[in-house]
């Protein structure tokens, strides 16, 4: 079969064309993105010689529009980290867990005990009727719906409730769904189910074992609440089923409960600060904190840019656990409190945002070794870079 060359010209422009609008397609559905986290962090007081502690990642985040102009079906959004530039002085976690620091507060997210790689994220996620309703389902972590953070700087962003929902760190994803519905413009209401899956912690399977068989338990999530242009007020109440073991008393148990009240307020007048607070309480003494509370102040700085923010907070230990730490180091505190500042520094892709928190009368519970102190100071550094 003979074709001429102005149908030979025809079918070129044509395939040029479905090239042009593929490639169009493309940059319409497709977002990648790679950012770099580093926090380092010294602390006057650590269960090893080494008192600084440095920990970093390459986070790279990708999200698949499944849509076309009659049909949306979601969109498909994937995060991996690599870690790295981690030493290895706080990985002994059995003495040193989470830089040793005297409590849950101060480094509590210097982790160093990551995986070298991690599947962070991998779902489905869509909204329904008329964007009322949003829907997530896969591996994932409830701390990317719930406990939003009040704080500027993440590494300050700390309360024990989250061990208590059996949360791990951002790091880590396991199988979960959540939903969440707008009754109006100013109230909402969100609930999940998730798994509680320590595996991936303990033995490091780099989040990639999609197996149902963990056996470890389930934690569901409800909450309601109400938001506006200046404010943003949350209550939330969880139960984890997960079977946990007193360290004390070595008494087996489960279903732990608890609740989480959360809101920030901004002012007309620019000249003042932003106010945040949080109360947790969880309702099971054998889990090792009671409760734990905040409050603080952001104050907006270069156009809203840059912040400088002060917060001062106090976690409680339960009886069983404050017998536990006098025994094994002599410390009876019961009630840690500390005081933290925190600013950020932007220029183009780089955000350097130091902090440093002082605390004292340390429960001691996370560093259950070594000789006993009443105060601390930790100092730290976040720096991100934005790569693409």
């Amino acid at each position: 079969m003979h074709i001429s060359k102005k149908r030979w010209l025809g079918i070129l422009v044509l395939l040029s064309s479905m090239s042009v609008n593929a490639e169009f397609d493309l940059k319409e559905n497709f977002k990648f993105t790679a950012n770099f986290i580093d926090l380092a962090v010294y602390s006057q007081e650590s269960s090893v010689d080494e008192h600084f502690t440095n920990t970093a990642g390459l986070f790279l985040n990708t999200d698949i529009k499944l849509s076309n102009e009659s049909h949306d079906l979601g969109v498909l959004k994937a995060q991996y980290i690599f870690n790295g530039l981690n030493n290895d002085a706080q990985l002994n976690t059995s003495t040193n867990w989470f830089g040793g620091v005297g409590s849950y507060v101060g480094g509590a997210i210097a982790a160093n005990d990551l995986a070298s790689s991690q599947l962070s994220l991998l779902t489905w996620d869509k909204y329904w009727d008329d964007k009322k309703l949003y829907t997530s389902i896969g591996r994932t972590n409830l701390r990317r719906y719930f406990l939003y953070n009040n704080c500027q700087n993440l590494m300050l962003c700390i309360d024990p409730i989250k061990g208590a929902m059996g949360s791990l760190p951002i790091n880590y994803a396991y199988w979960g769904s959540y939903a969440k519905y707008n009754v109006s413009d100013n109230i909402y209401v969100h609930t999940g189910v998730f798994e509680v899956n320590t595996d991936d912690y303990v033995y490091r399977k780099k989040g990639v074992d999609f197996s149902f068989h963990h056996q470890l338990g389930y934690n569901q999530v409800y909450g309601i609440g109400y938001k506006d242009k200046q404010s943003k007020a949350e209550l939330l109440y969880f139960y984890n089923n997960s079977e946990y073991r007193n360290a004390y008393t070595k008494e087996q148990y489960n279903g732990t409960d608890g609740l989480n009240f959360r809101f920030n307020h901004n002012f007309d007048n620019p000249h003042l600060p932003s106010l945040f607070g949080a109360y947790s309480y969880i309702a099971e003494k054998n889990q090792p904190y009671k409760d734990y509370w905040e409050l603080g102040a952001s104050y907006k700085i270069n156009q809203g840019k840059n912040h400088l923010g002060v917060k001062f907070g106090q976690s409680q230990l339960n009886d069983d656990y404050v017998l536990l730490t006098e025994k094994l180091n002599g410390n009876k505190n019961k009630t840690t409190s500390f005081l933290s500042f925190d600013t950020n520094i932007n220029y183009k892709r780089l955000t350097l945002s130091p902090f440093v928190q002082y605390i004292w009368n340390p429960d001691n519970y996370y560093r259950s070794t070594g000789k006993t102190f009443n105060n601390n100071v930790v100092v730290g550094l976040v720096t991100q870079v934005k790569i693409y």
